[in-house]
Protein backbone atom coordinates (compact mmCIF):
# COMPACT_ATOMS: atom_id res chain seq x y z
CA UNK A 1 0.00 0.00 0.00
CA UNK A 2 2.55 2.46 -0.99
CA UNK A 3 0.04 5.05 -1.02
CA UNK A 4 -0.58 5.31 2.81
CA UNK A 5 2.03 6.25 5.49
CA UNK A 6 2.11 3.29 7.47
CA UNK A 7 3.22 3.10 11.72
CA UNK A 8 3.21 -0.23 13.82
CA UNK A 9 3.44 0.18 17.32
CA UNK A 10 4.43 -3.08 19.02
CA UNK A 11 6.68 -4.07 21.97
CA UNK A 12 9.59 -6.33 21.04
CA UNK A 13 8.59 -9.30 23.39
CA UNK A 14 4.97 -9.61 21.95
CA UNK A 15 7.28 -10.69 18.50
CA UNK A 16 9.24 -13.03 20.05
CA UNK A 17 7.43 -15.62 22.08
CA UNK A 18 4.59 -16.09 20.49
CA UNK A 19 1.63 -18.13 21.89
CA UNK A 20 -1.56 -19.33 20.82
CA UNK A 21 -4.24 -16.47 21.22
CA UNK A 22 -7.63 -15.43 20.07
CA UNK A 23 -6.80 -11.81 17.72
CA UNK A 24 -9.83 -8.91 18.41
CA UNK A 25 -8.94 -5.82 16.06
CA UNK A 26 -11.18 -2.86 15.87
CA UNK A 27 -13.16 -2.36 12.82
CA UNK A 28 -12.80 1.11 10.82
CA UNK A 29 -12.72 0.88 7.18
CA UNK A 30 -13.06 -2.19 4.58
CA UNK A 31 -9.55 -1.40 3.82
CA UNK A 32 -8.87 -3.21 7.69
CA UNK A 33 -8.25 -6.72 6.26
CA UNK A 34 -5.80 -5.75 3.79
CA UNK A 35 -3.58 -3.64 6.06
CA UNK A 36 -3.99 -6.21 9.12
CA UNK A 37 -2.42 -8.81 6.60
CA UNK A 38 -0.07 -6.52 5.20
CA UNK A 39 1.60 -5.64 8.47
CA UNK A 40 1.03 -9.00 9.86
CA UNK A 41 4.94 -9.58 10.15
CA UNK A 42 5.70 -6.60 11.81
CA UNK A 43 2.94 -6.47 14.22
CA UNK A 44 2.79 -10.02 15.90
CA UNK A 45 6.69 -11.14 14.31
CA UNK A 46 8.57 -13.71 12.33
CA UNK A 47 7.83 -16.35 14.35
CA UNK A 48 3.95 -15.65 14.27
CA UNK A 49 1.36 -18.43 14.02
CA UNK A 50 -0.87 -19.10 10.95
CA UNK A 51 -3.91 -17.24 11.63
CA UNK A 52 -7.56 -17.34 10.07
CA UNK A 53 -9.77 -14.34 10.29
CA UNK A 54 -13.37 -14.29 10.52
CA UNK A 55 -15.68 -12.06 7.88
CA UNK A 56 -18.41 -10.92 6.65
CA UNK A 57 -20.02 -13.02 3.75
CA UNK A 58 -21.21 -10.54 2.66
CA UNK A 59 -17.40 -9.03 1.71
CA UNK A 60 -17.25 -11.97 -0.97
CA UNK A 61 -19.65 -9.48 -3.36
CA UNK A 62 -16.24 -7.91 -3.86
CA UNK A 63 -14.42 -9.88 -6.67
CA UNK A 64 -11.01 -8.49 -4.98
CA UNK A 65 -12.13 -9.22 -1.05
CA UNK A 66 -13.73 -12.54 -2.11
CA UNK A 67 -10.51 -14.06 -3.83
CA UNK A 68 -8.23 -12.71 -0.95
CA UNK A 69 -10.35 -14.31 1.88
CA UNK A 70 -11.27 -17.44 -0.06
CA UNK A 71 -7.31 -18.10 -0.85
CA UNK A 72 -6.45 -17.26 2.93
CA UNK A 73 -8.50 -19.85 3.87
CA UNK A 74 -10.47 -17.54 6.20
CA UNK A 75 -13.73 -18.56 8.12
CA UNK A 76 -17.18 -16.77 7.01
CA UNK A 77 -20.34 -15.66 8.83
CA UNK A 78 -23.05 -14.57 6.79
CA UNK A 79 -25.50 -11.82 8.43
CA UNK A 80 -27.85 -9.34 7.27
CA UNK A 81 -26.69 -6.29 5.33
CA UNK A 82 -28.71 -3.86 7.36
CA UNK A 83 -25.46 -1.16 7.29
CA UNK A 84 -22.78 -0.25 9.09
CA UNK A 85 -23.68 0.67 13.10
CA UNK A 86 -26.73 -1.00 12.79
CA UNK A 87 -27.02 -4.51 15.19
CA UNK A 88 -26.01 -7.55 13.82
CA UNK A 89 -28.18 -10.46 12.92
CA UNK A 90 -26.83 -12.91 12.13
CA UNK A 91 -27.97 -16.38 10.34
CA UNK A 92 -28.18 -19.27 12.64
CA UNK A 93 -27.19 -22.09 10.15
CA UNK A 94 -24.14 -19.58 8.78
CA UNK A 95 -23.36 -19.41 12.43
CA UNK A 96 -23.20 -22.78 13.36
CA UNK A 97 -20.86 -23.63 10.45
CA UNK A 98 -18.57 -20.60 11.36
CA UNK A 99 -18.25 -22.67 14.64
CA UNK A 100 -17.55 -25.78 13.09
CA UNK A 101 -14.93 -24.25 11.30
CA UNK A 102 -12.93 -22.33 14.17
CA UNK A 103 -12.93 -25.29 16.17
CA UNK A 104 -11.18 -27.27 13.39
CA UNK A 105 -8.83 -24.53 12.78
CA UNK A 106 -8.20 -23.86 16.66
CA UNK A 107 -7.49 -27.78 16.39
CA UNK A 108 -5.26 -27.27 13.74
CA UNK A 109 -2.59 -24.68 15.70
CA UNK A 110 -3.68 -21.53 14.04
CA UNK A 111 -4.24 -18.52 15.91
CA UNK A 112 -8.13 -16.59 15.21
CA UNK A 113 -8.71 -12.94 14.71
CA UNK A 114 -12.35 -11.64 15.15
CA UNK A 115 -13.54 -7.93 14.76
CA UNK A 116 -15.72 -8.07 17.78
CA UNK A 117 -18.07 -4.88 16.06
CA UNK A 118 -19.10 -6.72 13.71
CA UNK A 119 -19.70 -4.09 10.74
CA UNK A 120 -17.53 -1.18 10.44
CA UNK A 121 -17.70 1.80 12.60
CA UNK A 122 -18.88 4.98 11.02
CA UNK A 123 -18.11 7.31 13.51
CA UNK A 124 -14.58 6.05 15.20
CA UNK A 125 -14.36 9.22 16.52
CA UNK A 126 -16.42 8.34 19.14
CA UNK A 127 -15.08 5.46 20.42
CA UNK A 128 -16.27 1.65 19.25
CA UNK A 129 -19.95 0.57 18.55
CA UNK A 130 -21.10 -2.12 21.09
CA UNK A 131 -19.11 -4.78 21.27
CA UNK A 132 -19.89 -8.53 21.07
CA UNK A 133 -19.25 -11.59 23.03
CA UNK A 134 -18.11 -13.84 20.22
CA UNK A 135 -14.25 -13.23 20.69
CA UNK A 136 -14.62 -14.24 24.73
CA UNK A 137 -16.99 -17.18 23.67
CA UNK A 138 -14.46 -18.45 21.12
CA UNK A 139 -11.07 -18.01 23.73
CA UNK A 140 -13.34 -19.60 26.79
CA UNK A 141 -14.16 -22.43 24.09
CA UNK A 142 -10.49 -22.94 22.70
CA UNK A 143 -9.12 -22.00 26.29
CA UNK A 144 -6.90 -19.43 24.93
CA UNK A 145 -6.18 -15.44 25.96
CA UNK A 146 -7.56 -13.04 24.12
CA UNK A 147 -4.56 -9.88 22.58
CA UNK A 148 -5.52 -6.92 21.42
CA UNK A 149 -4.78 -4.64 18.49
CA UNK A 150 -6.32 -1.02 17.68
CA UNK A 151 -6.08 0.48 14.53
CA UNK A 152 -6.63 4.07 13.28
CA UNK A 153 -6.74 6.05 10.30
CA UNK A 154 -7.90 4.17 7.64
CA UNK A 155 -11.79 5.38 7.70
CA UNK A 156 -10.09 8.30 5.93
CA UNK A 157 -8.97 6.13 3.05
CA UNK A 158 -12.38 4.52 2.62
CA UNK A 159 -14.90 5.22 5.25
CA UNK A 160 -17.79 3.34 6.14
CA UNK A 161 -19.81 5.69 5.31
CA UNK A 162 -21.27 5.13 1.69
CA UNK A 163 -21.79 9.25 1.30
CA UNK A 164 -17.83 9.21 1.92
CA UNK A 165 -16.82 6.25 0.63
CA UNK A 166 -13.55 5.96 -0.97
CA UNK A 167 -12.69 9.87 -1.16
CA UNK A 168 -9.39 9.96 0.62
CA UNK A 169 -8.86 12.76 2.82
CA UNK A 170 -5.85 11.55 4.91
CA UNK A 171 -2.74 8.83 4.19
CA UNK A 172 -1.84 8.49 7.73
CA UNK A 173 -2.82 4.94 9.57
CA UNK A 174 -1.45 3.56 12.31
CA UNK A 175 -1.48 -0.12 14.01
CA UNK A 176 -1.20 -1.24 17.96
CA UNK A 177 -0.61 -4.58 19.06
CA UNK A 178 -1.20 -4.36 23.17
CA UNK A 179 1.38 -6.00 25.18
CA UNK A 180 0.32 -8.90 26.74
CA UNK A 181 -2.66 -11.64 25.97
CA UNK A 182 -5.13 -12.31 28.85
CA UNK A 183 -7.82 -14.55 30.21
CA UNK A 184 -10.76 -12.77 30.79
CA UNK A 185 -13.48 -13.62 33.61
CA UNK A 186 -16.64 -12.87 31.56
CA UNK A 187 -18.16 -11.15 28.44
CA UNK A 188 -18.20 -7.61 30.09
CA UNK A 189 -15.05 -7.82 31.36
CA UNK A 190 -13.35 -8.18 27.96
CA UNK A 191 -15.96 -5.63 26.46
CA UNK A 192 -15.11 -3.02 28.76
CA UNK A 193 -11.67 -3.42 28.29
CA UNK A 194 -11.65 -3.74 24.57
CA UNK A 195 -13.86 -0.79 24.10
CA UNK A 196 -11.80 1.22 27.09
CA UNK A 197 -8.46 0.93 25.14
CA UNK A 198 -8.77 0.34 21.97
CA UNK A 199 -11.69 2.33 21.55
CA UNK A 200 -9.46 5.14 22.62
CA UNK A 201 -6.87 4.83 19.86
CA UNK A 202 -9.02 4.15 17.60
CA UNK A 203 -10.50 7.28 17.79
CA UNK A 204 -7.29 9.52 18.75
CA UNK A 205 -4.70 7.55 17.31
CA UNK A 206 -2.52 7.43 20.58
CA UNK A 207 -2.85 4.92 23.69
CA UNK A 208 -4.48 6.31 27.02
CA UNK A 209 -1.74 7.58 29.40
CA UNK A 210 0.61 5.07 30.88
CA UNK A 211 -1.31 4.35 34.30
CA UNK A 212 -4.76 4.13 33.36
CA UNK A 213 -3.42 1.69 29.95
CA UNK A 214 -1.66 -0.47 32.36
CA UNK A 215 -5.10 -0.67 34.56
CA UNK A 216 -7.06 -1.47 32.27
CA UNK A 217 -4.83 -4.17 30.67
CA UNK A 218 -3.99 -5.82 34.30
CA UNK A 219 -7.23 -5.89 35.12
CA UNK A 220 -7.37 -3.39 37.75
CA UNK A 221 -9.51 -1.13 36.40
CA UNK A 222 -12.34 -3.59 35.78
CA UNK A 223 -11.93 -4.61 39.38
CA UNK A 224 -11.87 -1.13 40.61
CA UNK A 225 -15.41 -0.77 38.04
CA UNK A 226 -17.30 -4.00 40.14
CA UNK A 227 -16.09 -2.45 43.52
CA UNK A 228 -17.59 0.67 42.78
CA UNK A 229 -21.01 -1.02 41.59
CA UNK A 230 -21.20 -2.97 44.65
CA UNK A 231 -20.51 0.29 46.83
CA UNK A 232 -23.16 1.64 44.80
CA UNK A 233 -25.50 -1.17 44.96
CA UNK A 234 -24.90 -1.15 49.09
CA UNK A 235 -25.77 2.23 49.53
CA UNK A 236 -29.04 2.00 47.50
CA UNK A 237 -30.05 -1.03 49.67
CA UNK A 238 -29.03 1.35 52.66
CA UNK A 239 -31.36 3.94 52.03
CA UNK A 240 -34.06 1.43 51.31
CA UNK A 241 -33.60 0.05 54.65
CA UNK A 242 -33.88 3.35 56.27
CA UNK A 243 -36.83 4.34 54.22
CA UNK A 244 -38.37 0.66 55.25
CA UNK A 245 -37.49 1.32 59.49
CA UNK A 246 -39.14 4.53 59.64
Amino acid sequence: FPFARKKVIVEPETLTDPQPAIWVCNHISMLDLFFVLALDKKMRGKNRRPIKCLYWKGLESNPITCLLCKMAGFIPVDMSDNGNGNANEYDPKSFKQMLRATKNAIKDGFDIAILPEGQPNPTPENGLQPVFSGAFTLAKMSRRPIQMIALHGLHKMWHPDENIGMACTARDMAARVYPGSRVYKDAEEFSSTFSAVVGHFGAHGKDLDDTELQLWLDGTMWETELSRRAATRMTAEDVVDDKESK
